[in-house]
């Protein structure tokens, strides 16, 4: 009896199953065919009024306030997003691009309304202003001023994809205000996001590396890291600032590091001696600045340089004697000079230097078959 029971319950627990995915397919489709009815009539609405801009003709009275209505949805926002971005591939034409800059006042609308949304509803906004970037005037500078408001937002996708929106408006200002606020906020945000995100900004490197620069020492640590490795891969006109960084005493090692891979992108001569002095320090608890050191020494000249890679490629740090080996061949010093550090009694030393005249042969090898 016990037995039957069971075999009845497992029974009803597998019909119920049956009916539930039943109602909820139902459920979805009837759901689905709601969204593509409401997405044709968005489609038509907006294909009518492109085609009375093309014609010459205004757009439809109280087209700009049913947009404010409808795109205060998400749903419909993600509907119209892609519905943009399909006549964009298809063709840039006047009429689209001029149906774009007439509806701003609409997308102003929408940034103050999901400034107040949740985060994830915010974060997508932002993400399509970032796919929908807009010639500038007062109305999107006001949108930039909004968007800076955004770096509040608990969700690090919507800082993330605010951000994003303002590099592409391209506007300096804004960036830097946008960068402050989020330094100030205390939110997480790591240095490699923010030091990519400023490598997209589409506007003056050059204007906001200054503005960047003014507020550089109120910035915690972090912030000065992404905002130094930007520099370092877009200009090398700061190498005056960055040796008062490698030989400050007070700052921050990742800072310091960062500061020395700059003085090895752009040869800098008065900092030649710091990176000697680094190179040739056999302190143990040191060997990230004689190894980045080291590196940094490829691109610079000298007897001076010759004998501190030589020091260091006797380091008991692995990762100093292989930046050293790298330097010295990247010096283009001939076989046999290379073949007087390989015959030495330093077993690793001869590996090493092994390893980097194949890898040299095997550069020359390639280079010749092309």
């Amino acid at each position: 009896m016990g037995s039957e029971l069971l075999l009845y319950g497992y029974g009803a627990v597998c019909l119920s199953m049956l009916v539930f995915n039943i109602v909820y397919n139902i459920s979805q489709k009837r759901k689905d065919q709601r969204l593509e009815r409401k997405s044709r009539r968005l489609e038509t609405r907006v294909d009518r009024q492109i085609a009375r801009l093309r014609e010459g003709e205004p757009l439809e009275r109280g087209h700009t306030a049913y947009l404010c209505r409808k795109l205060s949805h998400v749903g419909s926002l993600i509907v119209f997003d892609r519905m943009m971005a399909e006549r964009l591939e298809e063709e840039e034409d006047w009429g689209v691009g001029e149906y774009r800059r007439q509806i701003q006042p609409v997308i102003l609308h929408l940034a103050v309304v999901y400034r107040d949304r949740d985060d994830m509803q915010a974060a997508y906004f932002a993400y399509f202003l970032s796919r929908h970037k807009l010639k500038r005037h007062m109305a999107m500078d006001s949108i930039q001023y909004i968007l800076v408001e955004y770096m509040d937002k608990e969700s690090l996708y919507c800082r993330v994809n605010a951000l994003q929106a303002l590099y592409e408006f391209g506007s300096p200002e804004h960036v830097a205000d946008a960068i402050t606020a989020l330094d100030q906020s205390g939110r997480f945000f790591h240095d490699k996001i923010l030091t990519d995100g400023l490598l997209s900004f589409t506007g003056s490197h050059d204007q906001l590396i200054h503005l960047l620069l003014d507020c550089f020492s109120s910035f915690t640590t972090q912030t000065k890291l992404a905002v130094l490795n930007y520099i370092r891969f877009r200009s090398g006109d700061y190498c005056e600032w960055i040796l008062a960084i490698m030989t400050g005493p007070g700052e921050d090692k990742e800072l310091r590091l960062s500061a020395i891979r700059y003085a090895g992108k752009y040869i800098y001569p008065p900092a030649k001696p710091v990176l000697l002095a680094f190179a040739s320090d056999k302190n143990p608890l040191n060997w990230e600045y004689a190894s980045i050191s080291a590196s940094a020494l490829a691109n610079y000249e000298g007897e001076d340089v010759l004998d501190a890679l030589m020091v260091a490629i006797y380091s008991s740090n692995w990762y100093v004697r292989g930046s050293a080996a790298a330097s010295l061949e990247a010096h283009g010093l001939d076989y046999s000079d290379l073949m007087a550090v390989v015959g030495g009694g330093d077993r690793y030393v001869r590996e090493m230097m092994l390893y980097q005249l194949d890898l040299r042969r095997m550069r020359a090898e390639s280079q010749a078959a092309v």
